[in-house]
């Protein structure tokens, strides 16, 4: 069997690349699991915040952001992502916090405003004002359909010929001249390019095709839903600069994480009672409610590389490997720009005027930046949810 291009994993960052190459290319798409979007894809927060991704984050979600607004015709029945706000607080004595946060993010989101404690509780009544030192409200935050925007890239991979496949596991690949021999499941397919958007296990999969690995950092996000006994689904995301600990709503039910990043091996990401019980903590100590029955629990793994930043680009130690890791929990939103600019990699076309307006050129995404990098970032980027 032969093929243009092979994906493994078939999260959001592979569909979204196999989504943008099948129209041009033969694209085989494999997901080790069961069912397509099983592990971070399917455990995500969800949201579009320009807010919170600086430095080289924030070119490849603005130059995706016109996709969410207006999807091709026919990608989904409803609309991709909805303004839904944010409430950002740092809370008294955390004054240093707010002003890094309002360095950095103020100057390039103009609609981004500090509020009072009375307007916070204007918006979220419940909140307690004691844990509040500043607030700030940034309009244009949005909640993304994830489903509908993981089905619409699955349905488009199959409606322009491409392949998708579920419980098929990539074992290995030897480079063959200008081809790969690749092992998926009981089969063998001959491609050109392998795409890795394996997430966590994307060193393993490098290994696995001879290829020299990253060093990618996975680390666990825990997360809880319960019902608060009232409508939530007009309230904003809020989130605690200083600790990552947010909530949000979530369909009927508010969502509290306590914005864990505790480092992990790849794996079926589970819940720390530890986690969960902290979580609970946070969210009472902050509001006025209680959560007295849980109604779900999960974690699920945000990976990121060396110096916290994605990347999309062929591989420097061999050829026809493509990288597309390293998301940080941003995998959702950052979807439709990494996918496209994949897509154009590796089909070598034009790099997007737009993208360069943005700041964005190639190299910045590529592998060989951590390669040739001889000092760690001077500040550690502000991390997608």
């Amino acid at each position: 069997m032969r093929a243009d291009v092979l994906i493994v994993g078939g999260g959001i960052a592979g569909a979204s690349a196999a989504y943008f190459l099948a129209p041009h290319l033969s694209v085989v798409l494999v997901e080790r699991e069961t069912d397509f979007g099983y592990h971070s894809t399917g455990r995500s927060a969800a949201e579009w915040t320009v807010v919170r991704s600086l430095g080289l984050k924030r070119p490849i979600v603005l130059f995706g952001k016109p996709f969410f607004d207006a999807p091709p015709r026919g990608f989904a029945s409803m609309p991709l992502c909805r303004p839904r706000g944010n409430i950002l607080f740092a809370p008294p004595g955390s004054e240093a916090v707010a002003e890094d946060f309002i360095r950095d993010a103020g100057p390039l989101n103009p609609t981004l405003c500090e509020i009072t404690v009375d307007r916070a509780l204007e918006i979220v009544p419940f909140l307690r004002p004691d844990v509040i030192g500043r607030a700030f409200y940034d309009p244009d935050n949005g909640e993304i359909d994830v489903d509908a925007l993981y089905q619409g890239f699955l349905r488009g991979i199959r409606s322009a010929g491409g392949v998708t496949r579920s419980g098929v596991e990539f074992l290995g690949a030897d480079r063959r001249g200008e081809r790969w021999h690749t092992r998926i499941g009981g089969d063998t397919l001959d491609v050109s390019i392998i795409i890795n958007a394996a997430g966590a296990w994307g060193d393993v999969i490098a290994e696995r095709a001879g290829v020299r690995p990253l060093g990618l950092d996975p680390r666990r996000r825990t997360a809880l839903t319960f019902d608060p006994g009232f409508d939530v689904k007009e309230l904003p995301p809020v989130d605690d600069l200083s600790t990552g600990f947010y909530f949000k709503p979530s369909g009927a039910t508010l969502m509290v994480s306590p914005g864990d990043v505790t480092p992990s091996a790849p794996c079926d990401a589970q819940p720390d009672e530890f986690d969960v019980a902290t979580a609970v903590d946070m969210f009472e100590r902050a509001t006025t409610l209680e959560i007295r029955k849980l109604s779900s629990r999960w974690a699920g793994l945000r990976t990121f590389t060396t110096d916290e930043y994605p990347i999309a680009g062929f591989a420097a130690d061999v050829s026809g490997f493509f990288w597309l890791v390293g998301q940080g929990g941003g995998g959702i939103m950052s979807s439709p720009g990494l996918g496209e600019f994949t897509a154009t990699l590796v089909r070598g076309a034009p790099w997007p005027a737009r993208a360069l307006e943005l700041g964005l050129d190639a190299s910045q995404l590529s592998p060989t930046r951590l390669v040739t990098a001889s000092d760690p970032p001077s500040e550690a980027p502000l991390h997608y949810r």
